[in-house]
């Protein structure tokens, strides 16, 4: 058996031995910068008020207060970051930014509005519906809550929630986009007079102008009204002739509207549309599909190609592309382009699954080319995925074989303006310069928890740190020390071994590095990392010399590292560990009666150790003691239950007592709670087969060879059930298998638990 397998207790045990040597263990980074973080203009400078009352808190001794300012600027730093970010495209990252803020200040209104406009972006309507509410739980008369909520609702499809939460938005503050997204829900609930009211009032407070029109029109096109659309876009158009948009979304609404004669009208309008906005995908991409329709194959080609310009990472255009190439016999061409549109399609679904068309025409090619199996395989997928698409892949009235532009993509954008690059990098850096201070602020977080003990929400703290800034003083002795004294060894080594790199005189991270080493079963690391401690700082701490005589042990100095064991038995006789540790040092030389009686000495100090009980069973298991080691194993697992290990070994040990329905039981637990452990897969198709149920006993048997394909006698039982199940080149194969393990090396399964 692995002792990786079994929660290891001992160090823990050593703790009570060891001087506490944690004074002065968690250091702020005092020296770090002040992060200076200056807020945009017309924004309240909130950062920099709430990272100084925090440093003059914690500089006056009062850790809560400083905590919860600490928290404050975190989270308004995370804020920023993940709107900024939104804006950008960045989703995923966002997300991640929004929940970090979140559980640092999960009563903050504004940041759950915020992040509930991200679900609204990334269409996770419960979420954002979730946030929104309890955003106006915090606080139930925010006009913002009410307005953001209503939004939600809207996208969810429900107008009449919508205009109740919409309403009390646009009373308290009567913006143009409160009421915009209030005409809307009147136009799904069809109440078109008080649109047009809501319109009146927004031409007398904002002025006549084309852009008010342009919105107003799509308005009334998102919602099918198509006739009055049309009548606002030519208002806009009537105010300003090169006014951006108009010309595109007036040709959809003319092919809304009569599809028969709408066709010339969309095209018309949007070649009227790129005289205007040269540069818009959706202008070039309209104009390629309604040549296609048309059968205008060079006009189509142009725009199709123009388009797949534009927007480099939509596949639509290629699609669409491919199918013409197809149509005019230009296979290399229509397998390029269909190639890069399936590479570009991350989401099957998108387009209502429009991409199992790319898949078909590549299949056709391929096939038509001589390559008939992967012709074959794209055929098939686009059968697959040509099941899944749905009648609302349609677009208001039109063919499948037209698939639109996206519902994000389709919405009026603000113009650009030549001042948007510089902003951004005006921003960018900006959110770099929040940095240090958002480390540093995690960093104190840290400290403050490990202050009260609470390791691992230090240790979460001090990885936040290290996200925002990893060269941050003292964060890797802080994050090392916070893991090693949660118990999460391997997580400790790294920072604790870089810190030592540029601090090696700092003897208590050394002992803690040496100890996780320990904890892990790296020995010769515990050897080489304790020997630079001085030897009376090993010798006079007994966790650190007891760590130290047990790796020498493991590591082939067995004399010098007993002789050093029967030393602190002499020094502690009353500490279980040590014990403990004696114990297994004979173990590992197959001295399990000496074993034994170090391990009930260790007992007889403390019965409350299931990992003693475990070991102790696992030598009278050697000795051929099963009924006592089955003993042990119950004692183990009454203190620890769920621990797996020891139930297949309690198991192991009453087969072996010939009490297999219980064993058989067991066994079903161990690998319903260890899925990867291959021994008890083994036992379980073992006992199975001498049942009589051979095809059940080869699923588990096939398990555990996959789990452990290095073991010869997995194969050999294998063999066996195979042929018993009248398989006969199955069962010579794994006999070869095992046959030729046995020449390579010498198995030692017969004398092993697991057979």
């Amino acid at each position: 058996m692995s002792k990786r397998q079994h929660s290891r207790s001992l160090l823990i045990r050593l703790f009570a031995l060891v001087p506490v040597f944690a004074l002065f263990l968690f250091q702020a980074a005092a020296q770090t910068a002040k992060p200076k973080p200056t807020a945009p203009a017309a924004e309240p400078d909130q950062l920099e008020q709430h990272y100084d009352a925090a440093r003059t808190f914690a500089i006056g001794g009062d850790h809560e207060h400083a905590a919860a300012e600490y928290k404050a600027f975190l989270a308004e730093a995370l804020r920023r970051t993940a709107n900024a970010r939104t804006h950008q495209g960045d989703l995923a990252t966002a997300d991640t930014l929004f929940k970090d803020a979140l559980a640092v200040a999960p009563k903050n209104p504004d940041l759950r509005l915020d992040y509930a406009l991200l679900c609204l972006e990334k269409e996770d309507y419960a979420e954002a519906k979730s946030q929104a509410e309890k955003a106006l739980q915090i606080v139930p008369d925010s006009t913002h809550a009410h307005y953001t909520l209503g939004r939600i609702l809207y996208e969810q499809g429900d107008f009449a929630g919508a205009k109740a939460q919409l309403e009390i938005a646009v009373v308290a503050n009567s913006t143009f986009e409160v009421g915009y997204n209030l005409a809307l829900t009147y136009l799904h609930l069809k109440d078109l007079n008080r649109v047009r009211l809501l319109f009146d009032e927004m031409i007398a407070g904002l002025g006549d102008t084309a852009q008010l029109h342009l919105r107003f029109g799509y308005a009334y096109w998102s919602t099918e009204y198509a006739d009055k659309a049309i009548e606002e876009f030519k208002r806009a158009l009537a105010k300003n002739p090169k006014i951006t948009q108009a010309h595109y979304f007036m040709g959809l609404a003319y092919l809304h509207r009569d599809e028969d004669k709408g066709w010339d009208e969309d095209a018309q309008e949007q070649r009227e549309e790129i005289k205007n906005n040269p540069n818009d995908f959706r202008a070039h991409y309209e104009l390629g599909n309604v040549a296609l329709k048309q059968r205008r194959p060079e006009e189509a080609e142009k725009e199709l190609k123009r388009a797949s310009e534009l927007a480099s990472d939509n596949p639509d255009p290629l699609i669409y592309l491919g199918e013409l190439y197809a149509g005019q016999d230009r296979p290399v061409e229509a397998e390029a382009a269909m190639r890069k549109a399936i590479a570009l399609t991350t989401d099957p679904s998108r387009g209502g699954y429009q991409i199992h068309r790319a898949h078909y025409v590549l299949g056709r090619i391929l096939i038509q080319s001589g390559r008939r199996d992967e012709g074959a395989k794209e055929l098939k997928l686009s059968a697959e995925l040509r099941e899944q698409t749905h009648p609302e892949a349609e677009r208001n009235g039109k063919p499948q074989d037209v698939i639109p532009v996206s519902a994000k993509e389709n919405q009026v954008r603000p113009d650009a303006t030549p001042e948007q690059a510089a902003e951004k990098q005006k921003l960018e850096a900006y959110l770099d310069q929040l940095k240090p201070g958002m480390a540093d602020a995690y960093n104190n977080l840290g400290v403050a928890a490990a202050g009260q003990n609470d390791f691992i929400a230090a240790e979460n703290y001090f990885r936040k740190a290290a996200t925002w800034d990893s060269s941050l003083p003292t964060l890797d002795r802080n994050l090392g020390m916070a893991a090693f004294y949660a118990a999460q060894y391997a997580d400790a080594i790294t920072p604790l071994w870089h810190h030592l790199e540029q601090h090696p005189d700092d003897m208590r991270a050394r002992a803690a590095l040496g100890l996780s080493y320990f904890e892990v079963e790296k020995y010769s690391a515990v050897i080489e990392t304790l020997q630079l401690l001085k030897a009376e700082e090993v010798s006079t701490d007994p966790g650190l010399a007891l760590a130290y005589a047990v790796s020498l042990a493991k590591t082939g100095k067995y004399d010098e590292g007993m002789a050093r064991m029967k030393s602190l038995e002499q020094a502690n006789p009353d500490s279980a560990g040590v014990h403990v540790a004696i114990g297994e040092a004979y173990a590992d030389q197959k001295l399990y009666g000496t074993a034994i009686e170090e391990y009930r000495k260790a007992l007889a100090l403390d019965p409350s150790q299931a990992r003693t009980h475990f070991l102790l069973g696992l030598s009278l298991m050697h000795e051929a003691t099963q009924a006592d080691a089955a003993q042990e194993f119950r004692a183990a697992l009454a203190l620890d239950p769920k621990d797996a290990t020891t139930k297949y070994h309690l198991a192991y040990s009453l087969i072996q007592m010939q009490k297999k329905d219980e064993g058989q039981v067991l066994l079903r637990e161990v690998v319903s709670q260890n899925p990867t452990y291959a021994d008890a897969f083994y036992q379980l198709g073992k006992l199975q087969l001498e049942q009589g149920d051979a095809k059940t006993a080869i699923a588990n048997l096939e398990t555990s060879a996959k789990l452990s394909p290095a073991s010869d006698y997995i194969h050999y039982q294998l063999s066996m059930a195979y042929r018993r199940d009248s398989r006969t080149e199955d069962a010579e194969r794994e006999m070869q298998v095992y046959e030729t393990m046995k020449k390579h090396r010498r198995g030692d399964h017969e004398s092993s638990p697991s057979n």
